[in-house]
């Protein structure tokens, strides 16, 4: 069962994310991501708000085993890990829907190189750190 303290901080997580999705939305619709770079604010946004998420599920679990007092470095490696993995798994989509949809229906590569990749990883590592040392408390 949640708690005040990890409602409030989920319920932040799901607006912020909610928020992120509907400015992708629009971005996809208008062909925004044809612009130069608007990947990589989106990309930041992205790790941000997975952080806020991350940050919530280890408030949650920690408040249910009494793990509250463990390492800046441990809670650091949990969220920004857990943001981490949720970039790794947009890549893979990036990946397949570019070797699929933006195929048949010849729409603009979501993935230009290895490069674009690891800057979305480096974007969303940036991203989840910022939140992570903004939000910590």
């Amino acid at each position: 069962m949640l708690h005040l303290g990890s409602m409030k901080l989920f319920k932040r997580a799901f607006i912020a994310i909610g928020l992120v999705l509907v400015l992708h939305v629009i971005l996809l619709l208008t062909d925004g991501y044809a612009i130069d770079q608007i990947d990589t604010p989106m990309h930041f946004l992205g790790g941000f708000v997975m952080a806020l998420l991350g940050l919530a599920i280890h408030q949650n679990v920690a408040g249910k085993y009494h793990a509250k007092h463990s390492p800046l470095w441990y809670r650091y490696t949990f969220v920004v890990g857990f943001a981490m993995l949720i970039g790794v798994a947009w890549e893979f989509h990036e990946y397949v829907f570019d070797q699929t949809i933006s195929v048949w229906y010849d729409l603009q590569r979501a993935q230009h190189s290895l490069a674009d990749t690891m800057k979305d990883f480096l974007l969303d590592w940036l991203g989840a750190s910022v939140a992570f040392f903004w939000f910590k408390k």
